[in-house]
């Protein structure tokens, strides 16, 4: 049965599973870096408590001098950086109105996507999508309860650095990826007999 034959929806709670993996692998990834092997004076609290926290990022940025940066070997470091734009630092802004401009749109993006997911008929879709949302969804949780995402993850070749990110960013990148693939595949499949 090709992937196109699938009954819509056939997939929908293996993809709404993945949409909440993907959400809690970001935050319980953030929450371990930040809180176990960042932070100066290992003192952070616990995963839940961590995820009911809601303070401003000014509290943050006043206590960065608690963390410190990991070093992994000669292209991988863990560091703490604050991103108040949107996915790798892109539109970074001061501006208190952002976050929320922000969260709207990943919002309203990821409603778009669920609904696409819904009648989705190709597998590598039901991957592509819940990749995009959970990462989506994962950023807007940051943003609302710090007002910016929380990245470390600093991949490097020498002094020539790619904008930090997280695990979020990561599954967004993946997620859109995978559709392009199924983009250039559907492509294929219809101009081939």
């Amino acid at each position: 049965m090709s992937d196109h034959a699938s009954k819509p929806g056939r997939y929908f709670i293996a993809a709404f599973l993945l949409i909440f993996g993907v959400l809690l692998a970001d935050q319980a990834s953030k929450w371990f870096v930040l809180e176990t092997m960042l932070r100066e004076k290992s003192t952070g609290p616990d995963f839940w408590t961590w995820f009911k926290t809601s303070a401003p990022l000014p509290y943050f940025v006043d206590q960065i001098e608690k963390y410190k940066t990991v070093t992994f070997n000669g292209w991988l470091n863990f560091t703490m950086v604050w991103n108040r734009g949107v996915s790798f630092g892109m539109f970074d802004s001061d501006n208190p109105k952002m976050p929320v401009m922000f969260m709207c749109l990943s919002l309203f993006v990821a409603m778009g996507l669920f609904i696409w997911m819904a009648i989705a008929r190709g597998r590598l879709l039901l991957v592509a999508l819940p990749l995009v949302i959970g990462g989506a969804l994962g950023n807007v949780c940051d943003r609302m309860r710090f007002g910016a995402v929380a990245d470390f993850i600093d991949v490097h070749v020498g002094d020539r650095h790619w904008p930090t990110f997280n695990v979020a960013d990561a599954c967004i990148c993946i997620g859109a990826g995978f559709l392009i693939i199924h983009a250039l595949l559907d492509n294929h499949q219809k101009k081939t007999p």
